[in-house]
């Protein structure tokens, strides 16, 4: 929603840098226009389990203020929700785009129940801003590793014995190539058991023939 605000150059109803002015003034009725407008973006983007609390708000900043207090702090309770909700997610059925789709999906949940710490400098370029990301670089790509079918063991004990260790979304690419291949393996053996049973499938006129 920032990301979207920013665009249509809005962000400043949310954060109070562009203030409600005052009824008299001139720019009063087009503040409250654009203010309805982007109330309107937000409402239909939240949940509709969420929506009917904020609907009575006067404002939009009114909306942000509340849903930040009440979704923008630190949830315990979530992120252990979250935390043994990767546990237990395994590729299964799914193809790997999918699988790995999902996984990022409750990874940026995590970050932002939970924010990880980041180095005091703001920037992340120092040295213990950069072991930091290479620490839950790793965790997020062990999580990958682990919920893989047993298909994929081998390139999964390539991938976790190359040094130095392939960031995830190197690894990502790995195992697709890897899924591709198998897909492509499996369509020539299914393509040549067809055409080799066809060959050895007598005609009806032959079978007739041989009964006689």
């Amino acid at each position: 929603m920032l990301n979207f605000l920013f665009a249509k150059n809005k962000v400043g109803f949310i954060d109070g840098t562009i203030q409600k002015p005052e009824e008299k003034s001139s720019n009063y009725m087009s503040w409250m226009r654009c203010d309805a407008m982007v109330k309107g973006w937000m409402t239909t983007d939240i949940e509709k389990n969420i929506r009917g609390s904020v609907k009575y708000a006067n404002t939009t900043s009114e909306i942000w203020v509340d849903l930040q207090e009440r979704f923008g702090k630190e949830c315990a309770p979530r992120a252990y929700e979250l935390k043994q909700y990767l546990t237990n997610t395994h590729q299964e059925g799914m193809s790997i785009c999918t699988y790995y789709t999902k996984l990022r999906g409750v990874w940026d949940e995590m970050q932002s129940v939970s924010p990880a710490p980041r180095c005091t400098c703001n920037k992340c370029d120092c040295d213990i801003g950069k072991r930091l990301n290479e620490a839950k670089e790793k965790e997020k790509l062990y999580e990958y590793l682990m919920g893989l079918n047993g298909e994929f063991s081998t390139i999964r004990t390539q991938i976790l014995s190359m040094k130095p260790t392939p960031t995830l979304g190197t690894s990502y690419h790995f195992v697709t190539e890897d899924e591709q291949q198998r897909t492509i393996s499996a369509n020539k053996r299914t393509t040549t058991d067809s055409t080799t049973f066809q060959a050895f499938t007598p005609s009806h006129r032959e079978n007739f023939s041989t009964q006689q």
